[in-house]
């Protein structure tokens, strides 16, 4: 399966997100690249999810989504009136790679367990720029572990829900999904 209207914004977002939904998704080289797609290009006018870092770049098409709801390490936003969604990764100014490491230390795990530097600087050097994250063993099954982390597992629900309901998502049950409350 593919889901050419979600589209990460770098190639770890873009191993993780296609593990997460099991499909192909559509990787952008940066999060410019995805607001371009979802403001003027393609989807414009039609269901779009982008997947960017929280990072210190401010793109103005994304700066008029409304927040929806927000988790430790997650930030989801709505366009006012297009069915497009942007998740914000990571914490404000920090990397996707902040996000994988909270995300396995909450499950009790540590890089090392897969052959991986803990070192935030070597990790971003591993992961960023390289088409090779997407066939790397060790991140494939680190991006399979991080589905045991219950923030992992509340995008992967969200992001589900979205490709599953596209142009009928009841943004009050999208934000239970968020919230992780039931009404």
């Amino acid at each position: 399966m593919k889901y050419n209207e979600i589209m990460p914004e770098c190639f770890i977002d873009t191993t993780l997100v296609a593990s997460l939904l099991d499909a192909k998704v559509s990787h952008k080289h940066s999060c410019n690249e995805v607001a371009r797609e979802m403001e003027k290009g393609k989807y414009k006018d039609s269901f779009a999810v982008g997947i960017i870092d929280n990072d210190k770049r401010k793109i103005s098409y994304i700066e008029s989504f409304d927040e929806i709801g927000r988790t430790d390490n997650l930030t989801f936003l709505k366009h006012s009136d297009k069915p497009q969604y942007v998740i914000k990764v990571g914490k404000e100014h920090k990397a996707m790679e902040t996000f994988i490491k909270a995300n396995i230390d909450a499950i009790g795990m540590k890089m090392e367990d897969f052959d991986l530097p803990s070192d935030l600087a070597k990790l971003i050097g591993l992961t960023k720029d390289s088409v090779s994250t997407q066939k790397d063993p060790r991140i494939l099954n680190l991006c399979k572990m991080m589905r045991l982390s219950p923030e992992v597992a509340k995008l992967q629900d969200v992001l589900a829900y979205l490709a599953a309901n596209k142009y009928n998502v009841d943004i009050d049950e999208l934000k239970e999904k968020i919230e992780g409350i039931k009404k």
